[in-house]
């Protein structure tokens, strides 16, 4: 895709801003029924991507909210959880070498750059802790569409060393994920 988001910059910004000046970390890791729904929405944003429907894509992604409302995940949730994931899923032994292979699918360049860094940080164990040094290279709107682009990269390989499906793939590992 090569639109850019229609998100409202500022806020979001803002929002990431406030999450990455967060201590106890609350604002990138939900928990309970928060973090099932922020699973469901990157899941089904990934699954739209991998089936070339970057307009349901954008769909989802605009509805989720700068802050966090109840039940339902902010901005700063989906890119702590996307995060989290990939350092997981790119530090395990078994995986490694096959995730090495994952790239960040088509989409709005900077979102696509953003993503592509983000693949490279969780190739070394450090997506997560440089959520601030993101920041400072890119906006709000383009850390989220590049985490979840680097989400569904990875998925994206990883289905096909194993061969499964990437929908089939993030219905396992995109639902309850620690």
């Amino acid at each position: 895709m090569n639109a850019p988001s229609t998100f409202d910059t500022e806020s979001l910004n803002a929002a990431l801003g406030r999450a990455v000046e967060n201590t106890d970390l609350e604002g990138f890791a939900p928990v309970g029924a928060t973090r099932t729904r922020t699973l469901t929405l990157l899941r089904a944003t990934s699954n739209a991507i991998n089936e070339g429907s970057p307009q349901v894509a954008e769909t989802i992604i605009r509805k989720i909210n700068p802050e966090p409302t109840t039940g339902e995940p902010s901005v700063a949730h989906m890119i702590g959880v996307s995060l989290g994931l990939l350092d997981l899923w790119h530090d395990d032994p078994d995986l490694t070498q096959t995730l090495a292979r994952a790239r960040a699918p088509r989409w709005a360049s900077r979102s696509r750059a953003a993503g592509t860094d983000i693949i490279s940080l969780a190739s070394k164990g450090r997506a997560f802790d440089s959520i601030g040094s993101l920041h400072r290279r890119y906006n709000a709107g383009e850390i989220l569409n590049g985490s979840i682009l680097a989400v569904t990269g990875t998925l994206q390989i990883w289905a096909e060393s194993t061969n499964q499906s990437v929908r089939g793939l993030g219905k396992t590992v995109l639902t309850q994920a620690t």
